[in-house]
């Protein structure tokens, strides 16, 4: 039995290797991301003084006199010391421009736009993580049976582990780095216990990274936790184009106030403004800074702001979900540690680095075997 473990999870590991380990390098460098550009972009931020926030729709009038470009296409309101962000999106050219405005007197901070041939690091990263950087319909095939490749040599290496006897030595063998730590033996224990300890970290981000992947995976865990339910699509509502209305935001003013006093405990506003004559108004209100899960995507009619239901598991307040619809929101934040705080985002670090080491101290332990022979 541990024998065709072996072969399989040589094999395995051999044909997935060079995947995980891009696929975790990468992860590794992005977990961070919102600390990084915190400490390294200050035009996010600004002193805080006891004072109205300006209306929204000055902060947008405000960004459409600077650009003298296309209406905006978002706009996000923050906390007590956030900037004004106000975002404008041609998704044909692909450029993008931010502006940021102080939130107490409507001032311009800063401008910031992309071309689409300007260089990111960031997004360089995530192209690197999702789809090796190929194009979309080669790498993200290539990235997600790599990793469920890796899943079950995960599997494989539990039953190669696994001691044939069970008592303390045994598991204190299988637990320790051994010393003298030679380099051989470092490695070794690199594979096999360092390996085994972060293996719940690991198979966690197998499972939310796939979750994330191939259609039939998350189609298949959504109907098995909801007791049979079919995922449906996330799709917007319409708005009732029979209604006139003279600017997108004409009632931004009134909308923003009304969700204030419902949710006052709220950190953060991002509405998507509509772009079609049928589109309705996107509010995502986040309850918790840097949070996916805990945020209510909410639709509102541009004329009358009637509130109008959405479909798919993102639609809607998250408090007001099922178990798979929860878990489908909270996949994300699950994946990179966030749901746990900034000790989360350490350990799937840490689980990450560890992922990107095991092709590599794999392939040692292998080719030293191969030369003895």
């Amino acid at each position: 039995m541990k024998e065709i473990m072996r072969r399989l999870h040589f094999w395995l590991g051999l044909l997935s290797g060079i995947v995980v380990f891009i696929v975790c390098v990468t992860g590794c460098l992005y977990v961070f991301k919102d600390e990084i550009q915190s400490a390294t972009q200050p035009w996010k931020r600004v002193e805080v003084r006891q004072v109205p926030l300006v209306k929204p729709s000055l902060a947008l009038q405000r960004a459409v006199a600077m650009t003298r470009d296309t209406l905006p296409s978002a706009l996000t309101i923050g906390v007590e010391g956030d900037a004004l962000e106000v975002d404008y999106a041609d998704w044909m050219a692909g450029t993008s421009t931010s502006i940021f405005l102080n939130p107490y007197s409507g001032q311009v901070i800063k401008t910031v736009r992309k071309d689409k041939d300007d260089f990111d690091f960031f997004s360089f990263v995530l192209r690197g993580h999702r789809s090796l950087w190929f194009p979309r319909e080669i790498g993200r095939g290539l990235v997600d049976y790599g990793v469920l490749l890796f899943f079950v040599t995960l599997v494989t290496g539990v039953v190669i582990w696994l001691p044939r006897r069970w008592n303390r030595n045994t598991w204190r063998q299988k637990l320790t780095f051994h010393r003298p730590l030679k380099w051989a033996r470092f490695n070794f224990d690199m594979h096999n216990v360092l390996g085994m300890y972060l293996l719940v970290p690991l198979a966690v981000l197998c499972f939310t990274g796939l979750m994330m992947g191939p259609s039939w995976f998350s189609r298949g865990v959504y109907s098995l936790v909801s007791g049979g339910d079919t995922l449906k699509a996330y799709t917007l509502p319409k708005a009732d184009t029979s209604l006139t209305h003279t600017h997108r935001w004409q009632k931004i003013d009134t909308l923003h106030a009304r969700l204030q006093r419902e949710e006052a405990r709220a950190v953060q506003f991002y509405y998507a403004l509509l772009q079609t004559k049928d589109g309705v108004v996107r509010v995502s209100v986040v309850h918790e800074r840097g949070s996916y899960y805990r945020t209510d995507n909410r639709f509102f009619d541009p004329a009358t702001l009637k509130e109008l239901q959405g479909t798919g598991p993102y639609a809607g307040k998250y408090t007001q979900v099922g178990a798979a619809d929860a878990m489908m929101r909270m996949n994300l934040s699950i994946h990179d540690g966030r749901i746990w705080g900034i000790w989360g985002k350490i350990l799937m670090f840490v689980a990450s680095l560890t992922g990107a080491s095991l092709p590599v101290t794999g392939f040692v332990i292998w080719w030293r075997k191969r030369k003895r022979k």
